[in-house]
């Protein structure tokens, strides 16, 4: 089908040739062969009067037009693809769809772990490719390489909707056998005395919130060790005098696992917000609202199990009140 003169499936060459900037990584992903995909540029090169791919040493680059085009022709490409994918209905119990989500390994672990279990009851044949975020993930996010993304308030990308989910605080994990085992809190001047260990995480060495406000406020933390994950924290913490600052529930959660002591954070560090972000051509796609509302419900499970505990924490008596009590109990029976 032609349109301007334009044969259409050219496009999918295109975009192609505009993203791998090679004939033989062309042709690979098309299924193509050399020939045919070299034939295919020829068209192009003819149609646009421009050369697109050119030479240059032992690589190619775009030629100025080349450039321009890579956005509008991925944009099409997933209009098209938004198009093709619309049903009367959507039913998840038999849908084969995969979603390429992208998140950091806390969200994996204390959110996208639940929505993975339910969605396997609720939508068995479904798939799930779990990446961590990156450099790369705003330019993914746009050209489609990832269809949904996990990532806090502050690294949300402009111009594509976003919901958000929840809410968390940061709390401090120390040995339970190191210096801090007695302590039912940390001073500043403790905190900052300390060494830490801190996470930067993405191929970029992407610093986390509370170090990105900490470096707002100048004030810094002595980075003894920097894990590229938070998972890996504990593993590090473990048998040492360091404390690691991390979010609320992964550090409860960690906690509960390790030999590890959770203490309040004792500097003011803003709570922070996850939201789950998609391309806007995707909008209305129904699977992409289906993952949206499991999000929600999810999250909404997540904020009432908080509400029931911190129930509990306030009807549970405070640990001094119980030695108090049984300090009273000796000097009556004296």
């Amino acid at each position: 089908m032609r349109f301007n003169k334009l044969d259409l499936n050219q496009l999918v060459v295109l975009d192609a040739l505009l993203s791998t900037r090679s004939v033989s990584k062309s042709s690979e992903r098309l299924f193509l062969s050399q020939p045919a995909t070299s034939c295919a540029l020829a068209r192009l090169r003819e149609y646009f009067e421009d050369d697109l791919l050119v030479s240059v040493g032992k690589t190619n680059a775009l030629t100025p037009l080349g450039s321009s085009l890579i956005k509008p022709v991925r944009d099409v490409l997933l209009q098209v693809q938004t198009i093709t994918r619309v049903r009367p209905s959507f039913d998840p119990s038999t849908s084969t769809r995969k979603f390429t989500i992208e998140s950091s390994d806390y969200v994996i672990n204390i959110f996208l772990s639940e929505v993975i279990r339910r969605a396997s009851v609720l939508a068995p044949m479904m798939e799930f490719d779990l990446r961590s975020i990156s450099p790369q993930t705003p330019d993914n996010l746009e050209n489609g390489d990832a269809e949904i993304l996990v990532i806090p308030h502050y690294a949300t990308i402009q111009g594509h909707p976003k919901e958000e989910l929840f809410e968390d605080k940061f709390s401090c994990l120390v040995c339970t056998n190191g210096i801090f085992k007695n302590n039912e809190e940390l001073t500043v001047d403790e905190y900052f005395d300390a060494n830490h260990i801190s996470v930067e995480w993405g191929g970029g060495r992407r610093i986390t919130f509370d170090t990105r406000v900490l470096s707002a406020s100048n004030k810094h933390r002595k980075q003894t060790v920097v894990a590229p994950s938070f998972t890996l924290v504990p593993e590090l913490l473990v048998g040492t005098n360091m404390i690691a600052t991390l979010p609320h529930r992964l550090a409860v959660k960690i906690a509960k696992q390790f030999t590890l002591k959770l203490l309040p954070c004792p500097v003011d560090i803003p709570k922070f917000t996850e939201h789950v972000q998609w391309h806007k051509f995707r909008d209305n796609d129904p699977s992409v609202l289906w993952l949206r509302q499991l999000f929600q419900e999810v999250a909404t499970s997540i904020k009432e199990r908080d509400a029931e505990s911190e129930k509990a924490d306030v009807k549970r008596p405070a640990k001094v009140n119980n030695l108090q009590t049984g300090a009273a109990k000796k000097t009556r029976q004296r």
